[in-house]
């Protein structure tokens, strides 16, 4: 019985932590984990920078803002680390929905509801960032595992995107466009895609974030494909493989379109 009362004493002597000591240990994991996104052309600094922020996605209350990081950063390990690629789109989508419910219930009773491809028309401004990693991440995942994937998700995850680009072009170096861009090569002009849309998409692109070089590598590995232009394709890759970093946030990026570049590069014999 002394035992048994020693054990209830501690328990309830036994310090519970407070709302504000949970506060402060999530915002030291967020920060360390933009610390360590600052450096995510490192493998390793990713990593930690996704561990950090997937603790703090793990427990309540839910922050969109975490849940968007998140999304980027699986999105760049998709680009940075083709091995992980399938995983990672998926895991940047379901960042990036989770965020999206938060942000925007209407979207989220449309989906339930399932209307998928009228679902981004009922997002605001506040859901674009949201809805543009999870129309990439749907449509990267998807074509990992094939066209079939691919038709199925085509409409939602076309749809979500061209609201994104109505909402902010700008997101992820005017992410929304080039994405447009690459996929309207690829697209019949029936179902939203031809050569007139494609190039419009990439010349928004380049107008919204000419800092980006994965805009001129996607528009060689799409359109200039689509258009046989060898030489234009050539002169594309070798200067974005000769090019700086113009704007210093985005050299992760350009480091890994440089390795695109090269890597297409070697791939021309056979995409002409």
């Amino acid at each position: 019985m002394l035992l048994l009362a020693l054990a209830l004493l501690g328990a309830m002597a036994a310090p519970v932590p407070s709302q504000a000591q949970g506060a402060a240990t999530r915002a030291t994991r967020v920060a360390r984990g933009d610390q360590a996104f600052e450096s995510r052309g490192d493998p390793a600094r990713l990593a930690e920078a996704i561990e950090a922020w997937t603790a703090v996605a793990a427990h309540p209350p839910e922050d969109p803002a975490v849940e968007l990081r998140l999304a980027r950063a699986e999105a760049f390990r998709a680009l940075a680390d083709p091995a992980s690629a399938r995983a990672a789109w998926l895991a940047s989508s379901r960042a990036a929905e989770r965020a999206l419910r938060r942000l925007s219930p209407a979207w989220a009773a449309a989906v339930e509801a399932g209307d998928l491809v009228g679902a981004p028309s009922r997002v605001g401004p506040e859901g674009a960032e949201a809805l543009y990693w999870l129309a990439l991440g749907t449509w990267s995942s998807a074509r990992e595992k094939g066209l079939a994937a691919l038709l199925a998700v085509k409409d939602p995850a076309l749809a979500a995107m061209e609201r994104a680009a109505s909402l902010d072009g700008t997101v992820d170096c005017a992410g929304p466009h080039r994405a447009l861009g690459a996929w309207a090569a690829a697209l019949p002009v029936a179902v939203g895609g031809g050569v007139a849309r494609s190039r419009r998409h990439f010349e928004q692109a380049r107008e919204l974030g000419p800092g980006c070089l994965l805009t001129p590598v996607a528009e060689a590995g799409s359109l200039l494909v689509l258009l046989q232009d060898r030489a234009a394709f050539e002169r594309t890759l070798a200067g974005v493989e000769g090019a700086g970093d113009a704007d210093p946030r985005w050299a992760p990026e350009n480091e890994v379109a440089r390795r695109l570049a090269r890597e297409l590069r070697a791939r021309a014999a056979r995409l002409f």
